[in-house]
């Protein structure tokens, strides 16, 4: 199976990584300091399970270098969806399968129209994962605890899905198809959401901020604004919501940041708009209030571009 990552960030570099080692043919598209590294000492994936290095992975920012693949892991920002999307034409069939693995609930759409040849799936991750210096991915948590969900309304029955899966098991993470796409997108994004604003406003990481009875409650009345978004978009959201993130932010693993957070830190650009903003705005053109969303939009909003700000 020949796979290409699109964007060898934390998601990207972890996922193809491992996939890497597994040995099959994969094939990250990087660029800057990043491609650099790769090219020069290899990827290394750093965290609790034993190091994983990768002496000489396949690393371009020239995917045409590549030839047409079976599978795209799309993992970028949600600012970035467009250029990302010119830049991985050369690569595709009708054949090729294309996994989102974006943020916010847009994502997957934009994708579609960007690239018109393949099939886009709706993906979600489950690992925290960032570059800690060029070519060096450290993340949080082991085996199973990492994990990858995608789907699509009427081709789940694409003949790459069932091979890419027992791959991902054979590599030492989880995958499995969606029965929901609308509700696998909106619960990623309650959680992701509760995390951002708790960590990046905060700037604490959800340990210290869940302790704190005042930033437990604007967590609580995030998740809680979003689930009542889903409902009235029909969205058949889990109806226990709220209590399941609460739980599963009490037992986070230590010194977890949102992503958005790390990025703000660094005076990079952050995704706001299609986090934060998708929600006020979706809510305020369904009726639905929401005062902690839209506060939060508002503290973040301004440092949308990146720059100096926020350091």
């Amino acid at each position: 199976m020949k796979i290409a990552i699109m964007g060898a960030g934390g998601l990207g570099g972890f996922f193809g990584g491992k996939l890497a080692q597994a040995g099959h043919d994969v094939w990250f598209i990087a660029r800057g300091q990043q491609l650099a590294a790769l090219k020069a000492s290899g990827l290394r994936l750093q965290g609790p399970d034993p190091e994983i290095v990768i002496s000489h992975p396949n690393a371009t920012e020239m995917p045409a270098e590549i030839g047409a693949v079976d599978l795209v892991l799309f993992c970028v920002k949600l600012y970035d969806i467009e250029p990302a999307a010119a830049l991985i034409k050369p690569i595709l069939t009708d054949a090729t399968a294309v996994i989102s693995v974006l943020n916010g609930i847009d994502g997957p759409q934009r994708l579609a129209t960007a690239l018109e040849t393949g099939t886009v799936f709706s993906g979600a991750a489950r690992i925290s994962a960032k570059i800690k210096a060029p070519g060096v991915i450290s993340y949080l948590g082991s085996g199973d605890r990492h994990k990858l969900t995608f789907g699509h309304p009427s081709r789940n029955d694409h003949p790459i899905l069932v091979p890419f899966i027992k791959a991902c098991r054979g590599a030492g993470f989880a995958a499995e198809l969606a029965a929901d796409i609308d509700e696998m997108l909106w619960d990623k994004l309650a959680q992701l959401a509760q995390v951002a604003a708790l960590t990046t406003l905060g700037r604490l990481p959800m340990e210290v901020a869940m302790q704190d009875p005042l930033l437990f409650d604007i967590g609580k009345r995030v998740l809680q604004e979003i689930a009542a978004v889903a409902r009235a978009k029909n969205v058949a959201i889990n109806p226990n919501l709220v209590q399941a993130k609460l739980d599963i932010a009490a037992n986070y693993p230590p010194n977890l940041y949102a992503s958005m957070y790390h990025d703000l830190a660094a005076g990079k650009k952050i995704e706001v708009e299609g986090i934060f903003g998708y929600v006020a705005k979706t809510g305020q053109r369904l009726g639905i209030p929401t005062p902690t969303i839209d506060l939060v939009y508002a503290f973040l909003r301004p440092h949308a571009s990146g720059g100096t700000l926020a350091t």
